[in-house]
């Protein structure tokens, strides 16, 4: 049996798959094997093999942390079986991790005939959602549906309800594509008991361990009888084994106790029959098929980064460990600890030195480090340079005319002032010059991704204003929204938001009501919202990356003589805010903030 560990992907974490896998990569299943989804970390993405190369994320999807979790050293008699306990309670409690929705999220794998899968999904309390077999990603081919084991009560000591286990057998050898019937569930095991040949011996990885300053993984390895078809007489059998990724043979040598890893390996085992009881591995009494391997990966966590100030220290939990930073991406050194001159995204990882037997490379870890002055006069962001050029790639395949990219955009942000990042522009020209603002601008900011970051002093606060183009927006010409759908009388689709630091703002009317509907409200691209002490970024709204920005104007709230703060001409001793932070009018209705205090009018 083998547990999957997650191996140390790309130093800087990228998401994407350089060199994308399909079906044909997959090695097959012909063992028995646990995949614990949550030690995956993350969704492998499309085209990634996984699983020590037996699965394939087909469509890339998602995972989730809040959908529970299923402990299998726990029977419970309906989803866990004592049976079940016995076998795998070794792999404890894991969250259900791994997302499969539809034919959205699906992955595939091959199997052997008679093999059985078992699945221990969340399916969110809906009888409809469970695994779905297939011989196509599209799902239309379905093999059987497996068995669902029931509910449980929900009584204390049993698992949620919405928990369930799901065996299904496959009928012949082959590709299986693993998808959701109706909706997404969340998979915290996928545990394969392959058809094995007769006599193949049972392997296991143990655990990471740290003795006698040196890291190693045990393999251990169990003989099992040769039973004929057709009889119970057991032979027994003698196991060979390698770990120099070869195949074994009679004189590899005789597996008699546990094998040390101290590096990356592959421990392959195979058996023969021992019909005298010699004890003697003879080259014409291998066992056909009767093979197995022992994947032994090393994973170690990545440093933590601790910002204080400009100053950056990289702290790792492994003795002896060497540490490593790159700023921006870029210029990697060995250090534990920096000072930036400015503000910059920071990776660390670390290298273990095993030894004289391996050289191992944590996980990565990235932190925005902030060296910016607060906000203490007015500041205006916007675009000041770049060309807008047709995309031709783009253009090509477009249905709605050409496309437009921005060459050479730059903005007037200045880094003592602001942290810019995943900087993106957008262009209005042709027939969408309409929604221009101001008139005969081209090229604007686009707020698809997590960009621009400022602080405000302790004791300060700021007004901003945010000027929108008129069709930042989903799709300006939706239609009306059903009643039920309206979001504070708003369509949905039509409404203009900004978001900052996870909170979305939107222009307000007179009376201080929600007015962020482009179609019913002109100037609900005009934004308008005050901000206190604190660090803040804007990033992506939630629903839709078509926010486009003309300008950003951010101005410190003057304080006169007396403490008494003034924003122009208006004594903020009487100004209210609603919760989101924005300014109101007197006649606004709900909870308010004045002077310090939550009052509900």
């Amino acid at each position: 049996m083998k547990k999957f560990f997650t191996l140390a992907l790309a130093l800087m974490g990228f998401a994407g798959v350089a060199n994308a896998a399909n079906v044909d990569d997959l090695a097959v299943l012909k063992h028995s094997y646990v995949l614990v989804c949550e030690d995956l970390g993350a969704r492998p993405g499309k085209g990634a093999l996984f699983g020590d190369g037996h699965f394939l994320d087909v469509t890339g999807g998602s995972t989730a942390t809040n959908k529970g979790s299923i402990d299998l050293s726990v029977a419970d008699g309906v989803l866990v079986t004592e049976a079940i306990a016995n076998k795998y309670g070794e792999y404890g409690k894991h969250l259900n991790f791994l997302r499969l929705k539809k034919t959205q999220d699906v992955i595939a794998m091959k199997v052997t005939a008679k093999s059985k899968v078992i699945i221990f999904y969340q399916d969110n309390n809906k009888d409809d959602r469970y695994p779905v077999f297939a011989k196509d990603a599209a799902l239309t081919e379905k093999y059987a549906d497996g068995v669902r084991s029931e509910r449980c009560s929900g009584e204390e000591g049993k698992p949620a309800v919405n928990v369930r286990r799901m065996e299904w057998t496959a009928t012949d050898d082959g590709l299986v594509y693993v998808g959701d019937n109706n909706g997404d569930m969340f998979v915290s095991y996928i545990i394969i008991e392959a058809n094995e040949a007769p006599g193949t011996p049972t392997v296991k990885v143990g655990e990471q361990t740290y003795e006698g300053g040196l890291w190693f993984r045990e393999v251990t390895c169990k003989a099992n009888d040769y039973t004929m078809e057709g009889t119970e007489i057991g032979i027994p059998t003698i196991v060979t084994y390698t770990t120099d990724g070869t195949a074994p043979t009679a004189a590899s040598p005789i597996y008699q106790s546990p094998i040390k890893c101290y590096k990356d390996m592959t421990v392959k085992f195979q058996a023969f029959y021992d019909i005298a009881g010699t004890g003697t591995p003879d080259a014409g009494c291998i066992c056909d098929n009767a093979d197995n391997e022992a994947n032994v990966n090393f994973l170690f966590d990545a440093p933590t980064i601790e910002a204080n100030g400009a100053q950056v220290t990289i702290t790792s939990p492994y003795e002896g460990a060497k540490n490593f930073v790159l700023i921006n991406g870029d210029n990697e050194e060995e250090t534990s600890s920096i000072t930036l001159e400015e503000s910059a995204t920071v990776t660390a990882y670390s290298k273990i030195i095993n030894g004289d037997y391996a050289e191992f490379t944590t996980k990565s870890t990235t932190k925005d480090v902030y060296v910016l002055d607060p906000i203490k006069e007015k500041k205006t962001i916007v675009v000041t340079t770049g060309t807008a050029v047709i995309d031709e790639e783009a253009t090509a395949t477009s249905t709605t005319g050409p496309v437009y990219k921005v060459e050479g955009g730059a903005i007037s942000a200045d880094k003592k002032d602001f942290f810019v990042k995943n900087l993106t522009f957008s262009v209005l020209k042709d027939e969408k010059a309409q929604y221009q603002v101001p008139e005969g601008q081209e090229i604007y900011i686009q707020m698809s991704n997590t960009n621009i970051t400022f602080q405000v002093a302790e004791g300060d606060s700021v007004d901003v204003k945010v000027v929108c183009t008129k069709n930042s927006c989903k799709n300006l010409e939706a239609e009306d929204a059903a009643a039920d759908k309206l979001v504070n009388g708003c369509t949905p689709d039509r409404s203009c938001y900004v978001n900052v630091s996870g909170t979305n703002y939107c222009h307000l009317d007179a009376d201080g009501g929600v007015a962020a509907d482009l179609k019913l409200h002109s100037e609900a691209n005009v934004i308008t919202f005050g901000l206190h002490a604190g660090t803040y970024t804007f990033q992506k709204y939630s629903g839709t990356g078509n926010i486009l920005i003309s300008s950003i104007e951010i101005t410190p709230v003057e304080v006169d003589k007396t403490g008494i703060s003034t924003v122009k001409n208006e004594i903020a001793k009487s100004a209210i805010f609603n919760l989101a932070g924005q300014k109101v009018s007197n006649n606004f209705k709900g909870i308010i903030v004045k002077d310090g205090k939550k009052i509900f009018k």
